[in-house]
This record gives structure tokens, sequence and C-alpha cells, in this order.
């Protein structure tokens, strides 16, 4: 006969479950249907109406920018007006990076529409303080390669301008090609123009002028080199999505 052991295990009781009530039952809170819509949809047209405004601001810029190079008056208030046009520019960069925290799903990606804004956003920057070196350094009349830098600049932006209305859609991918050898082209001929205006100018005395007029030169061509960038980023796009 099998020994009983006097000190049995004893499992613990099993209480019986308790039904959830209105009382006792945890709390969700549910995600409005209008956010997780927001999360969920592509945002096509929000996003790319910032991106067009963003380039149709640095185009307004290099207009300012060239009206000031060939009409040299009231310099104060033009310059204030493209310090104006940088400052709307980069509310229009928070804009696009706080819809960017905001939306799950976007038009094309999330690294390619903030690399594009930013591409944007240095041309308007380096613009913008291009003009500003002409107040600071007090320059008494714009020298002609400058003139001819800032038209070129505005006829870069009004390209790139037309570039970002093109990738809007893919039924119009095909005129990006040609907006985006346009840019190069004239990031090319503003380089060959800011070489022959960097010659001519060592071959003046005046160091300071010589100082002064370098900076703002090489200013003007890398905002040039910045829409070339841009330009770059608006054919990424169109390759990746085609």
């Amino acid at each position: 006969m099998a020994r009983q052991d006097k000190n049995p295990i004893r499992l613990p009781e099993r209480k019986p479950m308790r039904m959830l009530n209105s009382q006792n039952a945890v709390k969700v809170k549910l995600m409005p249907l209008k956010m997780i819509k927001h999360l969920v949809v592509p945002q096509d047209h929000l996003f790319f109406d910032l991106l067009q405004n963003q380039a149709e601001t640095a185009y307004e810029a290099s207009k300012e920018l060239s009206g000031l190079m060939g009409d040299y008056r009231d310099i104060g208030a033009k310059v204030k007006k493209i310090k104006d046009l940088e400052h709307q520019g980069d509310e229009l960069m928070r804009t696009i990076y706080t819809a960017l925290n905001k939306t799950f799903i976007v038009p094309i990606d999330h690294s390619d529409i903030s690399t594009l804004a930013n591409a944007l956003d240095d041309v308007l920057d380096m613009m913008d303080h291009a003009s500003a070196l002409l107040v600071s350094y007090d320059i008494p009349n714009p020298s002609p390669p400058m003139a001819e830098l800032s038209q070129i600049l505005v006829e870069q932006t009004k390209e790139l301008r037309n570039a970002v209305v093109a990738i809007n859609h893919s039924r119009t991918y095909g005129k990006v090609s040609a907006h985006c050898n346009r840019i190069k082209h004239l990031e090319m001929k503003a380089d060959e123009v800011h070489s022959r205006a960097i010659t001519a100018l060592f071959k003046t005395a005046d160091a300071i002028v010589i100082l002064k007029h370098k900076e703002i030169l090489d200013c003007l061509e890398a905002a040039t080199d910045k829409a070339d960038k841009a330009s770059q980023n608006i054919s990424d796009i169109v390759m990746k999505h085609a």
C-alpha cells in the first residue's frame, strides 16, 4: 500500500473570473476618424502645394534681387523685401516638416520631400545673404557680373518652379528633364561668369574691394549651385517614381 504524504501540496484556489461592467471596464480612447484619415490617406495636394509655394517664393526673391542689381536705388526697402521672402520660405519649411511628422502616407518618400524642401530653402538663403552683403559692405554699385549672376538665378528659379509643378502628376514627368537640363546649363554659365569676374577682380589694386566683391560673387555663384542641386533632387524623384 502506497504511503500517504502527511503534508500534501495544496494548489491555490482559483478565483472566479469577474465580468467587466460599465463601471470597472478599461476605457480606451479612440482616435477620431478624421485623424485616421489624415494619417492614412496620401496628402498629395498638401505637399505638392507647399513645394510649389516654396519654389515660387525662390523665384520671386530672384526677381527682387535682379531688380535691385538693375536699379540700385531704395536699397534698404528692396533688401528687406528679399528678407521677407526668405522668412516666408522658412515658414514654409516649418509647415512642411510639421506636416511630414503628422502624415503616415505621403505621395513621395518623406526623405525626398524634406531633401527638396531643404534644397529650395538653400537657394533662398544664399540670395538673401548676397543682398544683405550689398548693404553690410556698403557697395556703391553692383558690378556687371553680379547683375549677370542675378539674372541667371531668375532663369534658374523659373525653371525650378516649372520642374516642381511637373512632378505633381506622373503624366508630366516627361517635362522635368528639359527643365533640369536647362538649370544645369545655366549653372555652368554661372561658373564661367564667376571665373571671369574673379580673374578681373584680382587685377585691381584695392584689396578691400577685392574681398568685398569676391564674397558677394561667391555667394551668388553658390546660389546657382544650390539651384542645380535642387534640380538634381527633382530628377531623383522622377527616377524613383516614374
